[in-house]
């Protein structure tokens, strides 16, 4: 039954999300999990041609209308909902815009906190850094009502959240974790710039993985905690959640020692001897790009922008410099559903707009 018959979308939208979902429908199976998925919609309310803009959240209600389309069952997105460049009240605007439209939905849904979605772009260039939100303002418009979804996923203090799809968990880890004081006027970090996980979440993330039992599990989150180098994604702690990954693989109990910055440092207890599942892989956004690479046995899978970014223009990545995206076109969006087929152990990541058709991997 179609869920989306009082949502409008572009005509050309219709058009290629209509054939993606034809030829997608038939190759989802019935026993997995089937997720739509967009990253870095940098949603804001000026208007380019040739880059972010307010077709950030199109894509958004683009997603929304796809979902109803096929067999979807939960709605994600992993952060920069907005591109955080604009006064205040217009970013928060936009914020409560895009949470408005995944409230809409029947489907329950999972929003990551992106590096962009304390308005710090703004704020930077602000002598006194005005315009920077602080965390209360992502916790109270997008998580709290988050959490209040019927069939929810559980959220935790530090904005890591999960939920559990038959022998499946999905954890949704937050990479803008980063400790907010304001000194002489002025916030302690640039959230824009400092992608990190506290002790404190990273023992929920042990937590929900002691917890997982014979489940297999799914890590998304909107920054990779690391790169394809070997070298962490994150500032701070990036290493030490991938050796608790690891861990969780081998089924190793220990403890995880972090640095000696304050805001960082500290140490975390994992048991993982009476778990039984797998890492599937550990998806994310962030890099405007796609990637596949594995580190010590661990996938990691990459997701392209959703929002636009243009052939010509000085911050648009390598990756998308090749799509050459142009508004109005299939080009503009990028956009996923993510598949977990526990009984075959694949994981199917079907792309449209800018983005491949099909990757597909074993775990």
């Amino acid at each position: 039954m179609l869920r989306h018959q009082n949502i409008s979308i572009r005509h050309f939208a219709k058009k290629d999300l209509t054939a993606f979902a034809d030829w997608v429908r038939p190759q989802l199976s019935k026993s997995g999990l089937n997720m739509a998925v967009i990253t870095d919609t940098h949603d804001r309310t000026a208007f380019s041609r040739t880059f972010y803009g307010p077709n950030g959240y199109w894509h958004v209600q683009e997603q929304h209308w796809l979902a109803g389309e096929l067999p979807i069952d939960w709605r994600i997105h992993l952060g920069d909902l907005v591109d955080g460049s604009e006064p205040s009240f217009l970013t928060l605007w936009r914020l409560r815009n895009i949470v408005a439209d995944y409230e809409a939905d029947s489907l329950p849904y999972v929003i990551a906190k992106g590096n962009h979605d304390d308005n710090d772009k703004y704020a930077e260039r602000n002598r006194r850094f005005a315009g920077s939100f602080h965390p209360w303002v992502f916790n109270e418009t997008v998580l709290r009502p988050m959490g209040l979804q019927v069939g929810g996923p559980t959220i935790s203090r530090h904005g890591l959240s999960y939920f559990d799809w038959a022998n499946v968990r999905v954890i949704v880890m937050n990479t803008s974790d980063v400790p907010v004081r304001w000194i002489s006027g002025r916030k302690n970090y640039d959230l824009k710039k400092t992608l990190a996980m506290t002790a404190g979440q990273i023992q929920e993330l042990i937590d929900a993985l002691q917890t997982a039992g014979s489940r297999d599990v799914l890590i998304m989150s909107h920054a990779p905690v690391m790169t394809r180098s070997g070298k962490p994604g994150l500032r701070y702690n990036g290493k030490q959640v991938h050796e608790v990954l690891r861990a969780f693989n081998a089924k190793l109990a220990g403890q995880v020692q972090f640095g000696e910055h304050g805001d960082f440092g500290g140490q975390a207890t994992f048991d993982f001897t009476q778990t039984n599942g797998t890492i599937i892989a550990a998806v994310a956004g962030h890099w405007h790009t796609e990637e596949d690479f594995r580190i010590n046995g661990i996938h990691y899978s990459l997701l392209n922008c959703s929002a636009l970014m243009g052939r010509l223009h000085g911050l648009t990545t390598n990756y998308n410099r090749k799509w050459n995206r142009l508004i109005n076109t299939p080009s503009e969006y990028s956009g996923y559903v993510v598949a977990v087929e526990p009984q075959s152990r694949r994981l199917k990541l079907f792309g449209y707009g800018a983005a491949s058709p099909l990757r597909q991997f074993e775990y």
